[in-house]
């Protein structure tokens, strides 16, 4: 059994199963062909370098689209960590001990807060430039 992708289709063939293939395609192994299924499961997109090998390559997007993936990751972000907040104010209304120091409940605020502005940010959607999250959040269990 042999693999190969044909960029003119932009699919697989397999010689067992396919007893024709474009004239472009190209011998690939099958860990190659699973590395390119899992970057475009990963919003990557698989094209053809110069000789008709399949690479992986973020798909070019405008201004527009940028912006709207950014709002959706920081939607998202915030979503994600909301129940903090709400656990906390929860906590101090029934008079109980807090799961949040003082300090982390204000590193937490500062990021939503930061997550919030993010659109209005000078770097805004580079997403290079996302706030960062506090590594003390990762450790949080809901």
């Amino acid at each position: 059994m042999s693999l190969f992708y044909a960029a003119s289709t932009g699919g697989f063939y397999d010689d067992t199963v396919h007893g024709v293939m474009p004239d472009d395609a190209v011998k690939i192994t099958a860990q190659l062909r699973s590395q390119l299924l899992a970057g475009q499961s990963q919003s990557l997109a698989i094209i053809a370098d110069a000789d008709g090998n399949p690479v992986l390559k973020r798909p070019e997007m405008d201004a527009e689209a940028q912006a709207n993936r950014e709002r959706m990751w920081r939607d998202g972000e915030i979503d994600s960590v909301k129940w903090l907040r709400e656990r906390h104010r929860d906590e101090l209304e029934m008079s109980s001990q807090t799961t949040l120091t003082v300090d982390q409940y204000q590193a937490l605020l500062t990021y939503l807060k930061r997550l919030r502005d993010w659109p209005q940010s000078e770097r805004f959607p580079d997403e290079q430039a996302r706030p960062g999250q506090p590594d003390w959040i990762a450790q949080q269990t809901r």
